[in-house]
């Protein structure tokens, strides 16, 4: 049985995977962690032994990297001249190995895996009766990069990511830059300010005197329908006056250049190197 850790155990991603590691028992895991707030998320889910990082890397066969990306190009420096030929470590977030920030070695190998989450519109739940938004309940897709080392390292790394984000529906394979292009490149600055921009105007026609679970239903069965419709999931179209609205808002709340300017290499480079912090050391 190959030997698998995880650096940041008891973080929130890292609780995630280190349960699913610990229950699908397909590897011999091991769980590192340093601050006792996360220790103790650790012993709540029944993980009560907490590994060295100088004593387990060494024998590992892989080590998952669960920690916030400011802090991968510190950390990795210490990490990767431990692992031994024939590792690979993996990252669960495309931004460190976008950015460059690690050390490579071409005795190991590197592989970026990042979950999807539950579509939109999953009904699922989890043993709690809650909808399943992160994913470990509902069926979730996943993308996978090989960034550095042999073919045979995808493989095996996308055989772990189908153990740590379980159940896995699609495993789609594409590459560091493509995945960064998806996050933060589309879901973080363009989907995020949108859905937040959206809150605000709900707020702001609450605060006009519509009853807020009105507006909240009204908003919430109306997206359903508009995103199925955009993204072709049916065979529907706008009303004529929908379509007047959408064609006069857009003009109004969007400036004529806003996609070249979002969807932009140099714009999605420069948000990753100041999310791995390593703008700051050019």
């Amino acid at each position: 049985m190959k030997k698998i850790v995880v650096i940041g155990a008891g973080g929130k991603m890292g609780c995630r995977v280190s349960k699913k590691l610990m229950d699908a028992k397909r590897y011999d895991a091991y769980f590192c962690e340093v601050n006792e707030a996360s220790i103790e998320r650790l012993k709540a889910i029944g993980i009560n032994t907490i590994s060295k990082m100088e004593e387990i890397v060494p024998q590992a066969d892989y080590v998952l990297l669960s920690i916030p990306d400011i802090l991968i190009g510190k950390l990795s420096k210490d990490i990767i001249p431990l692992m031994k030929p024939g590792a690979m470590v993996i990252g669960l977030d495309p931004a460190a190995a976008y950015a460059g920030v690690m050390p490579i070695r071409d005795d190991i190998g590197y592989f970026v895996v990042h979950p999807h989450h539950p579509y939109l519109f999953n009904t699922e739940r989890d043993e709690d009766g809650n909808l399943d938004f992160f994913g470990g309940k509902a069926t979730q897709d996943v993308s996978c990069a090989l960034y550095h080392g042999d073919e045979h390292f995808y493989a095996e790394g996308e055989q772990i990511a189908r153990v740590i984000f379980a159940p896995v529906g699609t495993a789609f394979r594409v590459t560091v830059k493509q995945m960064g292009f998806c996050e933060p490149g589309l879901v973080e600055s363009i989907s995020a300010p949108l859905v937040y921009a959206l809150k605000q105007a709900y707020e702001a026609f609450v605060a006009k005197g519509v009853p807020a679970d009105a507006l909240y239903s009204f908003l919430m069965g109306h997206l359903r329908v508009q995103f199925a419709i955009t993204f072709g999931l049916i065979d529907a179209r706008y009303s004529d006056g929908a379509i007047l609205a959408l064609n006069e808002a857009m003009s109004r709340i969007f400036k004529d250049n806003w996609l070249e300017t979002m969807v932009n290499e140099d714009f999605v480079t420069e948000s990753i190197m100041k999310i791995t912090d390593s703008i700051n050391k050019k």
